[in-house]
């Protein structure tokens, strides 16, 4: 959340009982930011927090999200209208009212909402949008007009909502997502991870399921390469049918320029953040932990190497591949994709012993092979893409977040092995 310096900030607490549907409003603390007045601030202390914020200069509001009542599938303008009609009437933080309803074609504006906070009131033209993609948030965010104008959507995906943010184009999705930003306005409220009432008329296709992202690591493995469709199909083993699907919804939301035939990463970065956003090791792996006596980590390496036969070789991932790519903290183990797990023999040949915690070497079978498809070499060791040794860091401890960043805030992330 976004907040004005050297403003004061008045704290409330917003209690309701259950006897009355009115909320009640004490103050909490006071905090002095500055030279200038704010008359309200306003915090839930519900199950989800909330606090509002008007200021002379900017009103700033992160609050509750208000839900329809049942999940909704939105397949026409008049159910989206009338959806957003009901979301508005029952948000018991903002007093929202319709200026103009029925659309006319000289307005340039499907409807005129007006929203009053603290007696100050902030006009905005309406664009109903069934389906929401990069390429029409764009031309909404480029439209001039009198008012600002709002988008409002049956859902609204953090990647677009990110792009809407961008390009100062204000928008509502009925799951509660909210964001406006005007002359003297910023509000801005995030749906909580149970808040979904309302899903997309066509499901979009999971861009990160096991299989799927395969698509995303090719990708990123290869950020300013052109590819064709046929390309992709022959690089991730995915079929044609899939890759179309995916490539149209990554097109849509802005993650893939297309030219024709000729399709490029757009926002890298993005793509690679609403791939970690999805991210779980523990799911997509199955890990086998193992002590050894030998304490040099490169030498437990290169004999994992040897002793794996040569259609189960490893691909090294985590600390000990990010310190061959960009050395930054010390790795405490080896970690490694592997095709199966070993057996007592090969077990044996490692001088390893399995246990449940504290191993100095871990071998993880993935869910899917496609972490095999996008590999590097350093050296003598053949490490996983960059992108997939950066997800592989995130979620784990031993300094595992630092090292993910240090890695991507490198020049030579992405750009494959030496």
């Amino acid at each position: 959340m976004l907040r004005a310096a050297k403003m004061p900030l008045l704290n409330w607490t917003l209690d309701s009982s259950p006897e009355s549907k009115v909320p009640c409003v004490r103050p909490l603390v006071n905090r002095d930011l500055g030279d200038e007045a704010a008359p309200l601030c306003a915090t839930r202390a519900t199950e989800t927090s909330a606090s509002l914020c008007l200021l002379n200069s900017a009103a700033l509001l992160c609050s509750v999200i208000t839900t329809l009542s049942k999940l909704k599938t939105i397949t026409t303008e008049a159910q989206l209208r009338e959806a957003a009609r009901e979301l508005l009437a029952h948000d018991s933080v903002l007093h929202w009212k319709w200026k103009v309803w029925e659309p006319r074609r000289e307005r340039g504006a499907d409807a005129v909402l007006e929203l009053e906070l603290d007696g100050r009131r902030f006009g905005f033209d309406v664009e109903f949008v069934q389906t929401p993609t990069a390429r029409n948030t764009s031309r909404l965010a480029e439209r001039a007009g009198g008012r600002p104008g709002l988008l409002i959507a049956p859902h609204l995906s953090e990647t677009l909502a990110g792009q809407c943010r961008e390009r100062g184009l204000n928008y509502l999705d009925l799951n509660g997502r909210l964001w406006l930003r005007t002359k003297g306005l910023l509000v801005e409220r995030q749906p909580g991870a149970s808040s979904q009432r309302v899903r997309p008329a066509l499901t979009p296709p999971d861009l990160f399921s096991a299989k799927s992202s395969r698509l995303a690591r090719a990708l990123l493995s290869h950020p300013g390469r052109a590819w064709t469709q046929g390309e992709l199909v022959a690089r991730t083993g995915l079929s044609a049918g899939l890759v179309s699907r995916l490539v149209h919804h990554l097109v849509n939301e802005g993650l893939l320029g297309q030219d024709q035939r000729v399709l490029l990463v757009a926002r890298a970065d993005a793509l690679l953040d609403a791939w970690a956003a999805r991210n779980d090791w523990a799911r997509r792996t199955t890990v086998r932990q193992y002590s050894l006596l030998e304490p040099d980590l490169e030498a437990v390496a290169r004999r994992l190497v040897k002793c794996l036969p040569t259609s189960g070789q490893p691909t090294f991932t985590q600390w000990f591949a990010a310190n061959l790519r960009h050395p930054y903290t010390t790795p405490p183990v080896v970690s490694a994709y592997v095709p199966e797990l070993p057996d007592e023999r090969l077990e044996r040949a490692l001088a390893a012993r399995r246990v449940t915690d504290g191993g100095t070497l871990w071998l993880a079978v993935p869910e899917d092979d496609g972490v095999f498809r996008e590999t590097q070499r350093v050296g003598e060791f053949t490490l996983a893409c960059d992108a997939q040794i950066y997800l592989d860091l995130l979620p784990v401890g031993w300094r595992g977040p630092e090292q993910a960043k240090a890695l991507r805030d490198w020049k030579g992330f992405g750009k494959g092995g030496r």
